[in-house]
This record gives C-alpha cells, structure tokens and sequence, in this order.
C-alpha cells in the first residue's frame, strides 16, 4: 500500500508541474499568438458571404500574380521576379569608384583568387529563399557560375577564413597573413589574372558601429590585419603575380578608402548589402555583362571622424553632468540607464557633402575662416582634396558620356522647374548614365543675420538613362520642385522663405562636379583654388529681387500656416548658451564638446504624466454597440472627412472591440460584429521579417541603400510593389518599412535601412516607393519618426537640434512619403526630440504631420517594451498614438482601466485612434472579396487547441490523482479505525 501511495504522489507532482507548465505556456503563446501565427502563416479568421451578397469588393487592389497566398505557383512566380529585380538592383546599385588602366570588366578567360574575411563572411547576405528554385549566390558561386570553377580561387575560404565568422558592428574579422600566405603557391601560376578583395563592415538595430577599435584604429580604417593583407597583395602584384587588384567594399558605412592608391588598388566597387541573390549582380559587373551605373548616396570621407557630426554621435553619446540628481527625480528613470543620454546635432544642416562641399567654397572664395586648422583631419590649413575621398553622387562607368543642358523652364502650375537635358554616349560600349541636379541658393546679409545656413550646394532632382548603345543619345527631362530652393527661416520670418539673390541650377557627374561648374559661373576657377575648372554652360541662374516669405507660408494640402513648431528641441530654449555651426565663421562656431545638467523645466518635459481627463472632457456622450447596418467593407467608399458615416459606424462598436486595435499583436484580432477580419503586418526593410510565404522564409533583398544607389526611381517604384506582393503572399497588409532616417554620420546602425545622407534624395526614394506599396493594397509604414539617425541610448536619448535642421533634413526625408506617396502609416522612435518623448510629441504627430502634410491615416509606436518611460499611455494616446507595435495588450489593457475607473474623456480619443486604424485597413488588400454582408468567424489555429487539450489533460491527470489519492487516504482510514476497533 505504501509503495502505491508513494506512485501515486509522485504521479500526481508530475502532473501538477506539466499542469502549471501548460497553464503557464498557454497564457504566453495566447499573449502573442498573432506574432505566432505570423511566423507559422496560419490566418485565424474565415469569411463567409451572405447567398444574395452583392456588391462584392472583387479586386479593389490586384496584380498579375493575383492575391490567393495559396496559389504556390503563381508565389514561385512572384519570387523569381523578385530575385531576377534583386540582380537588377544590385548591378545599378554597384557603385565603381575607380578603374585604373580599365583592369574591369575582366576577360572572358580571367582567373582570380579571392581574399578577405568578407569574401567568405559577406555582411547582409542571405542563404534563406522561399523555393528550390531560387539559388542563394555568393561571390564565389556568381564567379565560378560565370568564369568556371577552374578559374576561381577560393582556397582561403576552407584554409583561412572558414572559423573566423562574419565582422561586427564592434569587431573587424580577417585572417592572418602568416596563414594566408601558406597557400600562396594556388596563386603564383594560376588564378591571378585579379585578387579581388572583399572588405565588411556592418551595424545593426541597437548597435552604432564603433568608431574606434579595440586596436585603436577608426572602424571604417583599414584594420592591422587588412592593412597586412593589402601590403602583401602589393608585393604580389609589384612581383608580376596578379596583374590587377580589386576590391568590393561589402558595406552601408562609409569606409575610409585612402588608402587605395597607396597599395596600388586597381579598381574599387561599393557593392553595400547583397542580400540572397544581389552578388549575381555583383560579378555581372566584374565580368562586363552588366556595365556599372550606380552613384554613391554618401560622402566618403578621408578622416571618418571629420565630420563635425561625429563630435555629438555614437560612442560621444553625453550622458546628463547631475546624473546623480536624474536618478532622484525622474520618476522614469530605469535600471537601463534609458533616461542618461542626450545629443545635440551641433553641425546643423552641415550633414555629410553639405559640410565638405560648402567649406571647399568657402575656401575657394575666403569666406568664413574656411581654411583655417578647426576640423581639419591633418592638422593643416583645412583642403578639400584632404577630406573627400569620394562625394555624394560619384560613380563611373565602363563607357564615357556627355551631357547637355539644353533649357530650363519654370512650370508655374506645377511650381516645378523643368531642366531638359541630353545625354549621349561617347564610349565604346552600351551603358546607361545619371542625371544629377544640383542647386545654390543665395547667401546674403539677411541669411548671415537671421542664422538661415546655406549649402553651397544641394541635391534637387535626377533622372536616368535607358541602356544607351555608342553614339545613342537620349533626352532626359528632370522635374526640380520650387519648395527644394527654399530655406527655412527660423529667427527671422518664422517659416520658408526664398531668399534675394542669384540662384543656380547646375549638371554634374557628383555634388562636387556640380558645384565646379557654379563656381566656374560665378567667374572661379583653378587659379582661384579650385581643384578643377567646371563647366558654366552646365548651369542656369536667375536672380530673384526680393525676400520671399509667403509662397511656403500655408500648405498646400490644407492651407495651415507653416511657422515654428519646435523651439523646444534647441538646447537654446532651456536656457543653454549653444551656437550651431555656421558658415559665417567656420573656426568659431566649430563644435566642440560641453557639459550639460538636467535642468527642473528640462525634467518636466522628460517625463510625459500630464494627462488630466478634465483638460479632454468634451461633454459628449456616445452610443456603442449600436445596429447602424454599416460594416467593415463599406468603409472602402467612406471619405476620411465624412463626420456622419464614421460617427455611425463607430457607435457600433464597444469599447472592447475598440481597445483591440491598440495593442499590436503583428496585427489586430478580427471584428466579427462589423464583419472585419484580422490584420496582419510585417517587418522590414530587406525583405518580409516577421511572416513566411507558403510555409517557408521570403527572399532577403538587397539593402535599402543599394537600391537608393540606382538613382532609378523606376527601381525605387518596383522595389516597393514587390515587396507589397511579397506581403500580400504572406497575408499581410501593411509592412514597417521605408527607412526615412539619415545617414547623419557613417557609423549609424541602421545605414543599411535608411535610404541617404541628404533630406531632399530620401523625400524623392519615399515617394516613389510608398506610392508603389499602397498600389497594390499594402500599407507604407516608414519609421522612425523622427531623429533616430544612430542607435547608440537610442531608447529615451533627448536629441536637440535646430528647427531648420530638423525641417530641410530630417522631416524632408520622410516628407516624399506622406506628401507625395500617400503613405498611411508611420512608426515614431524610441527617442526624444528636445526632451519630449516622439510618442507625446504635439508639434511633430498633429501640428506637423497631419497639420501641414495633411497625414491621414494611423501612427504606430516603435516596438513595445516595459520601460518605464514607454508606459504614458493616456499621454500617448490624446497626442496622437493609434496604436503600440509589438505590444501583447498593455496599451489597451491600461486604456481599459481608466475608463473602468470613470475616464470617459478619454473616449474621445480612443475613437479616434479607432477610427484611423480602420480608415488605413479599409485603403488596404483586406477589403478584397468583402461585401456589406460579409460574416467574418475566428478560427481557433490547431497548435493552441494541442495546448489547450493538453493542459486539460494535465489538469484531469492531476485532479484524477489528487482524488485517488483522497480515496486511498480515507481507505487507509477506515482500515486503521477497523483495526482499531
């Protein structure tokens, strides 16, 4: 008896742990079931169609692979293309620096070996495609595919670099010359017609690549064991060995690429982020089947700590001097150190070539103390030729072109210029060429006066050439907008202006090419310290006789006068003496690096716990639950602006099913009362992250940077409604995508995800691709609103800068998108702008983005988490929040709460963050085959009811054995009294 007693104790605690296991597993996958049922493509919801449905939304959105995700082979289809355009944009992408004594493209007969990390460990490629079909490439599959495995040397691949893994944000991986050298004899008669070497370096989400290395050399610097290796590979060549050097720069930061002469470097490519099939490209270019046409979008700097950007960024992230006096008072204040770090964009608009290309005027023309020593990276009188390896818009190709300005007209309609421009090809092969436009605006006493900063040159338009065979000639008309030459006038007129004074309109093979030829226009030339005389008949100036504050001065989506919204972000604001640099005196307004204390006003716009329900009561009462017979699909023929239908719609619903749409769960939960079915969104910006496409993982795109790099907006329109059809293969309708941030310094995390380091090219990549996305029923979510340009303290970092800063560069870059696009949905950051969370930001959510650009549409947070500061969500919700990413119910669940406890002012707001979640997913692929009548059912997926059988399983189990075990207790009873008795 005592041995079965003992069996069933044990029994029963195997039991009551599985029970608490499963109760435990049940309650974390419920939590997170949608992101669950993403990752598995599982759709939880079913339509049913009333017998006498009519007006059926067949295809409001379609495409020539249609919509059915099950269809796998119209999904093969689909990712064919998508890998056919990933070569595309890879071979446009490439960018050839150089290309001395025309080593490229290789003969048909070349061998090479392959040398670097990177060549083996490329950063940003992928093995994962969704078909057996699609065959992953690396650079030496793409190279032996094309020249023969005989002809690829890839020994050190299996010899040197097999164990050493792929280079860090942190950490430089390369092998070691002693073992490199080993193998030198698979070399010295074959394979050597090149040694191409590839060179990585990454960042990531969460990581700012460093800008020092444990060595003590610059990241983007040549390593001690890369420099060994290019010492070598030039003995070599000077030997007679290999007869060229190539390398291929495997990365979004922009390296340091000085060095390339010294070691007798032959031809450099930027290649970026190649994703699963991108190298094909690659070696189409080596190998001259495709001929390069790709332009940097980044100023590639001699000295990557040259750029006075770098003095407040990444790893000079400051932290607040009264530390001690933060952790006391701020109530948010966490263990993360979330609340310790602030930065201050001190350059102002000097971001990237605006820096280097306005000092090279300025010192062409004396102006400004331009020459002086302060941020030069010799120590010398400060030169160009010094600074700039290579400038925004650099590239060659193996042919030559020529370009003609032939008219430019100012087309008052559309208040656009019109710049007509003929291209021919005066090489010896096919190939397709850029138009870059560049301007100059004035920079007079006024704008010295007012602190209104000037480039001396800024990117406004482009256009590309279709393949051009020798001697072909094409005209290319490219469309300048006005708004482009304005400046925003923060002091002085408090909003956009155009200045008085001489404007130009120049051609140019790069901003400094473009810039030569206004200064050759403006009588300058060698003599006068340029590196070169540029060409005045590539130019057009006007002068325009007066000051201009009026044109800007009201939006023209909706006539709200456009004027100063955010003095708060300005260190000047609280009190803090702080000077921007200026091109009126170069030396003296040279950042350098302060100490900054927190002070009691900074502190009260930290921590966003203002929400009083008294300050939002309306006094009007609302109906829910109501019989209105309007549902989900009648949406789709509702105007946002039509008051009467939206209020009717939204008295229907409770406000249960209303707090459902503020937690994201990778999408919301269907509404079955008004016939809804469930959401579904994805990630990101190399492909769909978060879903699987017909059971397996989709296809990882180039980066977002390489297809910035075509300067093809035909690349960029494709880009997005391919990967809108992957997501609508995924059941997805809306992706997290389009990369709006800058690439402030060269050492930003997520430089491979946004799109450039200038304002004015992102507006134009946004517009094209979120028009794309949304044309085939997939929501554009570009993220993350806004100055979340590193990811160093990202979360709750106050970021200060100036308002013309912030509107000419960091809100132009996502302006395109909105403005021009359409796009409906955007993810603000984990950041401050000033000190005022972007979540609880006013100025930026209402004033700006549906103020001015006439937003309509849904805001969603960055992706949840439990950190304090994230938690304001009554604050969150009347500024403006419609939703919280990648959040299990907390925002909903603490909306709830309050109006549990009496809030109804709070109401208000949560109908119209209702309200716009609704409006955006009624504009997407979920309307497709919905009608009036349509009945939406929740399908419980087959994993959670195994969890939920098992758990009642384990629960029985247990109970069984706590009754046995009661009964055998009293029978022992019983038995012993028996005895007894």
């Amino acid at each position: 008896m005592k041995r079965n007693t003992a069996i069933l104790r044990g029994v029963a605690s195997v039991m009551a742990l599985f029970t608490m296991l499963s109760m435990t597993a049940t309650t974390l996958t419920f939590t997170y079931a949608g992101i669950i049922n993403s990752y598995l493509n599982i759709n939880t919801t079913k339509i049913i169609q009333p017998d006498n449905a009519d007006g059926v939304i067949e295809a409001a959105y379609d495409n020539e692979y249609g919509t059915d995700s099950s269809n796998n082979q119209a999904a093969l289809l689909l990712e064919l293309d998508v890998a056919s355009e990933n070569i595309a944009q890879a071979e446009e992408g490439t960018v050839l620096l150089t290309n001395h004594n025309n080593v490229l493209p290789l003969s048909e007969n070349a061998g090479v070996t392959l040398f670097g990390n990177g060549a083996f460990h490329s950063v940003g490629i992928s093995s994962k495609t969704p078909f057996e079909a699609i065959v992953p490439a690396t650079l030496t599959s793409a190279l032996q595919d094309t020249l023969g495995v005989e002809r690829v040397n890839a020994v050190l691949g299996e010899q040197v670099y097999a164990e050493l893994g792929t280079t860090s944000g942190t950490e430089i991986v390369e092998g070691d010359i002693a073992k490199v050298k080993e193998n030198e004899s698979t070399w010295q008669n074959n394979c050597n017609d090149a040694a191409i070497v590839v060179l990585s370096r990454a960042g990531g989400e969460s990581s700012d690549a460093a800008m020092t290395t444990a060595e003590g050399r610059h990241y983007l610097a040549l390593s001690s064991q890369e420099e060994a290796l290019m010492i070598y590979l030039k003995e070599q060549k000077d030997a007679g060995i290999f007869d060229s050097i190539i390398v291929l720069i495997n990365s979004e930061q922009a390296m340091e690429l000085g060095w390339l002469d010294t070691y007798s470097v032959d031809a450099c490519l930027v290649i970026g982020r190649p994703g699963a099939t991108g190298y094909t490209g690659v070696v189409n270019i080596l190998t001259g089947a495709a001929n390069p046409s790709g332009r940097l979008v980044d100023t590639y700097a001699s000295d990557s700590m040259s750029a006075p950007a770098t003095i407040f960024a990444g790893e000079n992230t400051q932290s607040w001097a009264n530390l001690d006096w933060v952790e006391k008072n701020d109530s948010d204040y966490g263990t993360d150190g979330s609340e310790n770090n602030w930065i201050v964009y001190a350059e102002g608009i000097y971001v990237g070539y605006k820096y280097y290309e306005t000092r090279y005027e300025d010192t062409v023309t004396d102006q400004g103390n331009a020459s002086g020593t302060v941020g030069s990276s010799t120590g010398n009188a400060w030169n160009y030729s010094d600074e700039v390896n290579f400038t925004f818009g650099d590239g060659i190709s193996y042919t030559t072109f020529d370009q003609t300005l032939d008219q430019v007209k100012y087309n008052a309609e559309s208040d656009a210029y019109e710049l007509e421009v003929t291209v021919t090809n005066t090489g010896e092969v096919a190939g397709r060429d850029v138009v870059q436009i560049y301007a100059q605006t004035p920079y007079g006493d006024y704008e010295k006066e007012n602190h209104v900063e000037k480039s001396a040159i800024q990117f406004v338009g482009m256009g590309k050439t279709g393949d051009l065979k020798p001697g072909e000639s094409e005209k290319i008309t490219v469309t300048v907008e006005r708004y482009f030459l304005a400046s925003y006038d923060t002091d002085g007129a408090k909003g956009y202006i155009l200045s008085e004074g001489d404007y130009y309109l120049a051609l140019g093979n790069s901003a400094h090419d473009a810039l030569n030829n206004v200064l050759s226009a403006k009588g300058y030339s060698k003599e006068s310290g340029m590196d070169y005389d540029g060409n005045a008949a590539l130019t057009y100036t006007w002068n325009q006789a007066q000051l201009d504050t009026d044109s800007y001065r009201y939006s023209e989506e909706n006539g709200t006068e456009i004027t100063n919204q955010f003095d708060f972000a300005d260190l000047n604001y609280y009190g803090i003496d702080f000077t921007y640099l200026s091109r009126n005196d170069w030396e003296g307004t040279y950042p350098a690096m302060i100490s900054v204390e927190m002070s009691e006003e900074m502190l009260k716009d930290m921590v966003a716990d203002w929400y009083d329900s008294s300050d939002y009561a309306t006094g009007e009462e609302y109906t829910f639950g109501a019989d209105n017979g309007i549902s989900f699909a009648d949406l789709y023929y509702t105007d946002y602006d039509d008051e009467e239908t939206w209020n009717a719609f939204l008295d229907q619903l409770t406000i249960e099913e209303m707090l459902t749409l503020l937690s994201d769960n990778d999408g919301f939960e269907a509404i079955n009362s008004v016939g809804m079915p469930g959401m579904n969104r994805t990630d990101d910006n190399i492909g769909i992250g978060s879903l699987t496409c017909t059971g397996t993982d989709a296809l990882t795109w180039v980066s977002e940077v390489t297809t910035s790099r075509t300067w093809n907006t035909e690349r960029f329109s494709e880009r997005g409604r391919l990967l809108g059809i992957e997501a609508v293969f995924c059941d997805a309708n809306e992706i997290w995508y389009g990369g709006g941030n800058i690439h402030r310094t060269a050492f930003g995390g997520r430089n491979n995800q946004y799109y450039a380091e200038d304002g004015n090219y992102g507006y134009l990549v946004g517009a094209y691709e979120a028009e794309a996305m949304q044309n085939v029923g997939v929501i554009y979510c570009i993220k993350h609103f806004a100055l979340n340009d590193q990811e160093t303290g990202r979360n709750g970092i106050s970021t200060f800068t100036n308002e013309q800063a912030l509107r000419e560069i960091y809100l132009r870059s996502f302006e395109g998108a909105f403005r021009k696009g359409g796009a409906m949905s955007v993810m603000t950051a984990f950041n401050r702008i000033g000190c005022v969370p972007n979540n609880a930001d006013s100025a930026l959510l209402n004033n700006v983005l549906r103020g001015e650009w006439g937003f309509k549409g849904h805001i969603t947070s960055d992706g949840y988490s439990s950190l304090a500061y994230k938690n304001h969500f009554a604050e969150f919700l009347v500024t403006g929040q419609d939703y919280y990413c990648m959040d299990a119910g907390m925002f909903g669940s603490s909306i709830g709460k309050l109006i549990d406890q009496g809030d109804t002012a709070i109401i208000t707001a949560l109908r119209r963050a209702a309200k716009n979640n609704l409006y955006v997913d009624s504009r997407s692929i979920a309307v497709n085959g919905l009608t009036n009548g349509s009945i939406v059912i929740t399908v419980v997926p087959g994993w959670q009811k195994a969890i939920l059988i098992a758990t009642a399983v384990f629960a029985a189990g247990f109970i069984g054995c706590v009754i046995a075990g009661g009964i055998t207790m009293f029978s022992k009873r019983k038995d012993k009294q028996e005895e007894e008795g």
